[in-house]
């Protein structure tokens, strides 16, 4: 009797099946997970780093063995690698990331030729675009990684855009090689004062040794289950394990101080307890993790946890400029208006570029 071959996604024996379309056969990342089923090839191993291009160029000596390649509406490319008839490298390049799989019979060769295609790809330089992970939770509560790489300012552009001590403690901050034994970081102000730009300074400069989880859902990450927490802490952006456990991880909440008020308990239970815990206590043992938070709340309005001796790493204030400073910057970004109040930084900016602000200003040409 024939037998019937399963729906796609039907369990059927000790295996799932499913009905792959033809298209899939015909682009690179089909081809590769064909030759490794098809053959078999047993051994594969996986790496994911930072690219600075998608161009061939990146690709060095390995262009000689380029066997197929595809680019996807200017968002993705895919690399087909032929080192031998039964050893085979797929390349792909996504938002400034490029994730390797290589596959082969032998064991050896594997590792050998992923190291070197790795190695080539590796610019092991710091630039101006910075891999960032992205957090939600779907519908479903579980939490998705989305990575992405943003531009990020040198802090030598931005200093002179804050006043004498925020700039010691950023100075502070760029001194650390490795995560610390505080590991809450604690910025407060009005919006407007320049906390999302300095803190793309502080990716730029921690690169090399710290990778930044931005929380875009904080109320869920603090609130939620403690298993967003823990995958957060644990994720290794698609490198190896050994690789992962040297690097550290900054977690970002921006502008999440209504979570860590005195009133916080109440709305999120025990979330802000297991948050902090992971900053100083048993749940963050063992992981190099920090935690930044965002807040345009007083700092009188924190709860105490929070803001207790010996927790925090830094707690700094972004306030308006001072009129010396303010009327300073002014000058240096070409600008005739000059203030009369301490001024906020997005209301210079406003001021430069001609538009209106809502502090005492005059023209310096007016008679």
């Amino acid at each position: 009797m024939e037998k019937s071959i399963p729906e796609s996604g039907n369990m059927a024996g000790a295996g799932v099946y499913w009905r792959v379309q033809p298209w899939i056969h015909d682009n690179p990342v089909g081809f590769f997970f064909r030759e490794v089923q098809g053959k078999p090839l047993r051994h594969i191993v996986h790496e994911k780093l930072t690219a600075d291009s998608w161009s061939l160029d990146l690709l060095g000596e390995f262009k000689k063995v380029l066997y197929a390649s595809e680019s996807w509406e200017g968002e993705r490319k895919s690399l087909i690698l032929r080192h031998d008839t039964d050893l085979i490298s797929l390349v792909e390049l996504v938002d400034g990331w490029a994730e390797i799989f290589t596959a082969g019979n032998s064991a050896e060769a594997v590792e050998r030729t992923s190291a070197a295609l790795f190695k080539q790809i590796e610019s092991g330089e710091e630039t101006a675009k910075v891999p960032v992970t992205f957090w939600a939770a779907d519908p479903d509560k579980r939490p998705m990684p989305f990575m992405r790489r943003l531009e990020a300012p040198r802090w030598a552009e931005l200093s002179g855009n804050y006043d004498g001590n925020v700039a010691k403690g950023m100075e502070r901050l760029f001194a650390l090689k490795s995560c610390p034994k505080a590991r809450l970081i604690l910025w407060h102000g009005q919006p407007g004062t320049g906390k999302t730009h300095a803190l793309r300074a502080l990716l730029r400069e921690w690169q090399s040794w710290c990778d930044p989880a931005f929380i875009t859902d904080a109320e869920r990450f603090v609130g939620g289950a403690p298993t967003y927490l823990f995958q957060v802490a644990r994720f290794g952006g698609g490198r190896v394990g050994a690789q992962a456990s040297k690097r550290s991880k900054l977690i970002i909440l921006e502008d999440a101080g209504e979570l860590m008020t005195t009133e916080a308990r109440a709305m999120i239970g025990q979330g802000l307890s297991r948050l902090l815990n992971l900053t100083d206590g048993l749940m963050g043992q063992g992981l190099n993790v920090m935690v930044l938070i965002t807040t345009n709340e007083p700092l009188s309005t924190m709860h105490p946890a929070v803001v207790r001796p010996g927790r925090c790493l830094t707690e700094m204030e972004f306030g308006a400029l001072s009129v010396e400073a303010a009327n300073r910057w002014l000058r240096a970004n070409g600008s005739d208006v000059t203030v009369v109040t301490p001024t906020p930084l997005a209301e210079l900016y406003a001021a430069s570029s001609g538009g209106e602000i809502n502090r005492g200003v005059r023209n310096a040409n007016a008679v």
